[in-house]
């Protein structure tokens, strides 16, 4: 492989890489709800956030190695998509509100619960008598760890709920102004807040306590670096709702239940 891959700093290339095609992701998510969605398009976006939750949980069971100035450090494939949980959590704030943003993390919860759930189930479906080799393979692929799976899912549920409910009291006391101070502020809050619940709940007792401050150290530093990524994104995200790409028609979103007709 080249040197920019397996390198003595490949692991910050690796990192924006990652992180750069997750975000490319959210963009055309959201650029392609907006103009075809049209007022739905919050819904869309709602559905990407749980979608991506969802590869949290394929993503966990594989560690991953940085390497920064010839050492490499070890972290969990899946703390990588933590970053783009919150650049899509403060694009819906930013653009649509809080009351919406919240319900993007919760909708992740219901979601990344069942679908743990669901996946466990899958995994323990009797094999064929022909088909162990290949029942085996798939429960180590995408075997479960029941402690790390609600680590996760605790985790992500709070430092997302403070990320959300920062953002937009520092939006609200700066009337708007200043998206650096609230993209910083609530991302490194949600973040650290994240790395710690995880860490601590999925690690203590299992691994020693120095690979365990490493890991909480390399995520926090990790995900507070990224927050200058996302707030390029955010900009530019700004810059295509001015320029009439996205939001040109924007309509507040109501959805209520169907009245069941009479007799039903």
């Amino acid at each position: 492989m080249v040197p920019f891959i397996t390198g003595p700093w490949s692991g910050i290339p690796n990192l924006l890489i990652t992180l750069g095609y997750g975000l490319v992701i959210i963009i055309v998510a959201a650029v392609w709800a907006d103009r075809y969605g049209k007022g739905y398009a919050p819904v869309v976006l709602v559905a990407l956030m749980s979608g991506l939750q969802i590869m949290v949980s394929f993503t966990s069971a594989k560690f991953v190695g940085l390497t920064f100035g010839g050492q490499t450090f070890f972290i969990i494939a899946g703390s990588l998509m933590y970053p783009l949980l919150a650049c899509g959590e403060d694009y819906i704030n930013e653009f649509y509100g809080r009351k919406l943003a919240k319900s993007s993390v919760f909708a992740q919860m219901i979601v990344r619960v069942l679908s743990t759930l669901f996946l466990i189930w899958i995994i323990f479906l009797p094999a064929p008598a022909n088909g162990q080799e290949n029942f085996d393979m798939f429960a180590k692929l995408m075997g479960i760890v029941p402690r790390v799976a609600f680590a996760s899912i605790t985790a992500t549920y709070i430092g997302g709920l403070l990320n959300v409910n920062i953002f937009a009291k520092l939006k609200a006391r700066t009337k708007g102004s200043m998206l650096w101070l609230r993209v910083f502020v609530s991302t490194t809050v949600g973040l650290t807040v994240n790395a710690l619940i995880f860490t601590l709940l999925a690690f203590v007792g299992v691994r020693p306590w120095d690979q365990i401050v490493q890991m909480v150290i390399l995520s926090v530093s990790v995900r507070t670096v990224t927050g200058v990524v996302e707030l390029a994104f955010l900009y530019f995200m700004k810059f295509l709702q001015k320029a009439g790409v996205i939001l040109k028609d924007a309509q507040d979103l109501v959805i209520s239940p169907t009245p069941l007709a009479s007799g039903e």
